[in-house]
Order: structure tokens, then sequence, then C-alpha cells
């Protein structure tokens, strides 16, 4: 590159067009795979001619066998880039040369494409054959190819797929599985797939709130994802990430412009998109008001019970929804948070010498309006500490879904039942919010930490057991 001075856009041009040169002679005359796949490349980022950079990914898949252009073609056939139709049948083919090839990546395609289920699939599944492609693709340190290995062990595989059930473990202990669920094996691989780099295969912690979250290089590698749901659209895209090595996934309960009030929030959504991108553990904020005088506005509550004066939200995911889960659930809500998930919030406020209240009872009422003065009175009488909108059924929904799930309040106000203390106002809620979220966020943060260094994860599976045992009128 050197006698180039490209801040010219001329000399740029030349350059590029060299460069074309260059590759063509390397792959037409010196028939070198490697540059004839670099030419496919140019012809495709540079010249945008995607049929000539089909023709040379193809070409020299079947005269070279170059796994990378197989790879390569096959993608252009699944996609239907180049001219032609998308042809999921043809892609395989050109997936399982350049698996034969040693491509680790086009091993992981060919196992996708053959253990995919759906409606619009067309290829026929042969999950035998797929896992050994993407067993092959792990050994080979394909990273997503561990990951989808350890999501087969956690759920396993039935040989049919409409007889299973994510949220009826019973009823599929008596399917026929083609993989067997063993949660070594998912361990294994999913460890296997984090060491490689993919940081999905390590645990997942969502993070419900948001605010006090935009510290600069405090997320890493930021995504957006849009999810969809069976029971709708969740608040907002989630965020995912890494706080500190740890992968994170953040989704705004609100949305972020904070356009749904608290009856207006679709929590099933939120939870499910959550558990859906494989979060094993939901940390929540939550501004609260006070109905206890020891529980002084600026303090944080780690929540560990409630009392429920919603009405008409939609509290379980078992209702027949499309896409749902089947059945009636009667799930025990004592205790209603995950006792590891609280404990570690209180292990970080300690630590940080915050003024934290490590247990409370929270009322959550329907909103969008704050209490009369006698129902913040009736709250107290009935045990309450703390009132805001959102707890339920949000901790209803995460303990169904057999997330470990814990929140920590952050006190704004004393409600309307105090007369020696000013009502309950919005603007005093937002200035007392604001001056003291970070603590939040930095209890939720620490808190990631030391769930993430925990071994022992029984808890997690006594989650899932307990919504199992939960579920009548199976079907």
């Amino acid at each position: 590159m050197s006698g180039y001075d490209f801040k010219k856009e001329e000399e740029v041009k030349e350059f590029v067009e060299n460069l074309g040169i260059e590759y063509r002679f390397g792959c037409y005359k010196e028939k070198k795979p490697e540059v004839c796949h670099l030419l496919g490349d140019y012809l495709e980022a540079i010249k945008k001619d995607f049929g000539k950079a089909a023709k040379v990914y193809k070409s020299n898949c079947m005269d070279y066998n170059y796994g990378k252009s197989c790879l390569k073609y096959g993608n252009y056939k699944l996609i239907g880039r180049g001219g032609d139709k998308s042809d999921p049948a043809e892609a395989l083919i050109y997936f399982e040369k350049g698996c034969e090839n040693n491509d680790p990546t086009s091993c992981l395609h060919a196992g996708l494409l053959l253990t995919a289920t759906g409606p619009d699939i067309t290829v026929q599944r042969d999950v035998p054959k797929g896992y050994n492609y993407l067993k092959k693709a792990c050994d080979n340190k394909e990273a997503m190819a561990c990951h989808y290995l350890s999501g087969m062990y956690l759920s396993g595989v039935p040989r049919n797929p409409k007889e299973y059930n994510p949220h009826n473990l019973e009823k599929n202990k008596n399917i026929d599985f083609l993989i067997k669920p063993d949660t070594k094996q998912a361990f294994t691989f999913a460890k296997r797939g984090c060491d490689l780099g993919h940081i999905y295969a390590c645990a997942n912690i969502g993070i419900i709130g948001g605010s006090g979250f935009d510290e600069p290089g405090l997320f890493e590698n930021p995504v957006e994802r849009v999810v969809t749901t069976p029971f709708g659209n969740p608040s907002d895209v989630l965020l995912e990430g890494v706080i500190k090595g740890v992968p994170c996934v953040i989704l705004a309960r609100h949305g972020r412009k904070h356009q749904y009030q608290p009856s207006d929030v679709n929590y099933r959504a939120n939870i499910w998109a959550l558990k859906e991108v494989g979060c094993t553990h939901v940390l929540a904020t939550t501004a609260t008001g006070s109905l206890h005088e020891n529980y002084e506005p600026g303090s944080l509550v780690i929540i560990d019970d409630f009392i429920d004066r919603t009405w008409g939200r939609k509290c379980t995911f078992y209702d027949r929804t499309e896409g749902g889960p089947m059945g009636v659930c009667h799930l025990p809500m004592s205790p209603a948070f995950c006792a590891v998930a609280r404990n570690a919030l209180s292990t970080a406020a300690r630590a940080r010498k915050y003024s934290c209240h490590h247990s409370g009872t929270v009322v959550t009422i329907q909103g969008p309006r704050f209490s009369s003065r006698a129902e913040s009175l009736m709250h107290r009488q009935w045990g309450g500490h703390l009132v805001n909108m959102t707890t339920v059924p949000e901790v209803v929904l995460a303990k169904e879904a057999g997330l470990s799930y814990a929140a920590v309040a952050l006190v704004t106000d004393y409600d309307c039942w105090n007369e020696n203390e000013k009502s309950v106002c919005v603007s005093d809620v937002l200035e007392a919010f604001g001056k003291n979220v970070k603590k939040a966020a930095d209890v939720i943060i620490d808190a990631i930490q030391i769930i993430a260094a925990t071994t022992d994860h029984s808890y997690l599976d006594s989650h899932k057991e307990l919504v199992a045992s939960s579920i009548m009128l199976k079907e």
C-alpha cells in the first residue's frame, strides 16, 4: 500500500482498481484458492456485484475445495443472494462440503439447518447428523456451536418437537428424546463456549430498570436486540452486552422514553423476552414511597414480600395464549423473591455501606395515581413498608418463568400518610430518584459479580422444579 495517499480520492480509486487486478491475477493465473476467496470478497464488498461474487465463491469451493468459499456460497443460496432464489437444501450441500474441508463455521451452519424446527423449515430434519456437525464445529473452536449444543442438552431434543413443552417438565419425561436432557453435558458445552468468548454461553443476568447504567465504558459491546413473544412485544428493545465481564441484558420497564404507565406495561412480554434470550436471573430497580418512619427517602430496600392491590393485569403465562405454556399453574409465592439473588444485593449494599434495609414488604397499587391518605394509612396497618406500582405482576411472572428474581427499591418519599411530611408528587419523586439512582445501580452491578462467582446453581433447578410441580390440568 506504500506510495498511495489515501487522503486523495483519485489515489484511493487507483488503489482499489489495482487491488482487483491483483486478486484476479492471483486467482485465475496463479490459481491460489485463498486469493480467489479474496476476489469474491472484493466483488461482494467493493463492487457490490453479488452475481459475480457468487460464481467466484462457487468455483473456488468446487474446484479448489476451499471451505470458506463453500460457506459464503452456501449463505448466498440460503438467503437468495447472487441472482438465485433462496434454496436451503442446496445451501446445506455447500455447508457440508465446507465442513468436510475443515471450515468450522460451515459445520455450524450445516448443524443448525439439520436440527432446526418450525413451519418455515424446508430441510429434512436429521438431529444425529446435525449434532455431529455441531460437535465438529465446537471441537474446532466455533463458540456458537458449543453454545447451541449446551442448549440442546439443557432442554433435550424431542423426536417430535410438537410434543415438547418447556414449561411442563413432568409431561416431557414421558416423550421420546433424540437427545435427553443432561445438565452436566449442558454445562460442559456452555463452559467451552464461554471460554471461547461466546458471552451468551455464560449465565445471563437481566436488568429491569436501566437508569444508572449509562456510565461511559460500563456496558461493553452493547447490541440492541428486537424480540417478539407469544404475549406481544416487550416495553422496548433488549440491550445485550457485558458488565465487568458478565453477560447482561437491560430492559427499560416503561420503555426508554417512559411511554408506558405502570398498568400498561406488558410484564409478560418483558419477562418472557428476557428468558427467551437466555437470562437465568433478573435484578430489578423500583422507585417506592415509604410507609414507615425508619424507611427514609434516599435509602435502599431489598424487598422480600409484597401485597397486591392491582387489578386487571395479566399475572400468569398459563392462560392458553397460543405459543404459551399449557395447563393451570398454582404457584406458591412464599418466598416471593429468590433468596440467593436477594442475598447478593444485600451483600453488595453492605460492602458499599449504603443506607439499606435488608427486608421490606411492598404494597403494589394499580396506579397511575398515587394513594389517598386513607389508603396509605390502610397500607401501613396491613404491615406494608413501601408502596409502588410495578413489583406485581413482575415478580410473580419471573417466578413462574423459573427465574431467579430480586429487586432493590429506592425510597423517594413518604407517600401521604405522614402529616409532618410533604405528600408525594411527581417532581419530588423524580428529584429524589435522580439523586440516588446510582446507589441502586452500584448495588446491582456489584451483585452481578457476586452471582457470577457463585458455583452452586442448584437453586436455579429448584425454581424450575417448583414451577413444574405447580401445574395442574397438564395437557
